[in-house]
């Protein structure tokens, strides 16, 4: 990876620290690949309480969507870095 995907991945890695336990739970679930319906169950939490991490996890990663959210992680992947969150 050069010295522009490093920080890049530095940068998620910062935001992603200031993301809450409740909101790292969502986004794996997200990046494992399920719905916002499916985490309700999941995780036994109302689509709202979904919506409302979801709200947050896009405003602290300063992305607008998911689908921006899932590219930037493929982009990040393709250069080498590993996006598992714990």
């Amino acid at each position: 990876p050069g010295p522009d995907a490093e920080a890049m991945f530095l940068e998620f890695s910062r935001k992603f620290e200031t993301l809450s336990r409740a909101e790292k739970s969502v986004f794996n679930l997200y990046v494992q690949g399920y719905d916002a319906k499916e985490i309700t169950q999941i995780l036994c939490l109302s689509i709202n309480t979904i919506k409302t991490h979801n709200k947050r996890i896009y405003w602290k990663l300063d992305v607008n969507s998911r689908k921006e959210l899932m590219g930037y992680l493929r982009k990040m992947r393709e250069q080498g870095f590993d996006v598992h969150v714990e």
